[in-house]
């Protein structure tokens, strides 16, 4: 009875490793890390071709699009710093001048960060505007938020 436990025991642990070494691989594969422009906007030959998600919010004015509405080029901005994107494919309706956006891609030699995913949110669509002079003029208190 001893050897067939020990069996039993050998049997599991190396399925066990292989499960975990499965998943560990695979979530490095997929893994794709997140980065404000501020934090790439001088690193982006260094970082060509590395698979990443980028944050950063629309330069207004700065959305071109082709004739087939297919191609969009455009720049995102944070802590004062710029990246130029290209995106192929259709946009959400989220996406306009200011909007947060969150693309996925990689940097090309040009520097110029290819999208092959864009996520946009338009924060006047999500969260209300209050203005809390008139409360305080009506003689309402207003709660402070987050406490």
């Amino acid at each position: 009875m001893g050897i067939q436990r020990r069996q039993v025991a050998i049997a599991v642990t190396v399925i066990l490793v292989a499960v975990v070494y499965v998943f560990i691989t695979g979530m490095s594969e997929t893994m794709v890390y997140y980065y404000n422009v501020s934090e790439v906007a001088e690193r982006r030959v260094e970082l060509t071709g590395e698979a990443m998600r980028l944050h950063g919010q629309v330069v207004a004015g700065s959305i071109e699009k082709d004739d087939t509405g297919l191609v969009h080029k455009f720049l995102i901005e944070e802590g004062g710093q710029t990246v130029p994107v290209v995106y192929r494919d259709l946009v959400p309706d989220t996406f306009q001048d200011l909007a947060d956006a969150v693309v996925e891609g990689s940097f090309d030699a040009d520097g110029t960060f290819q999208a092959t995913f864009l996520m946009a949110k338009c924060p006047s669509k999500y969260e209300a505007e209050t203005d809390y002079a008139q409360f305080r003029e009506a003689g309402v208190v207003v709660p402070v938020q987050g406490r």
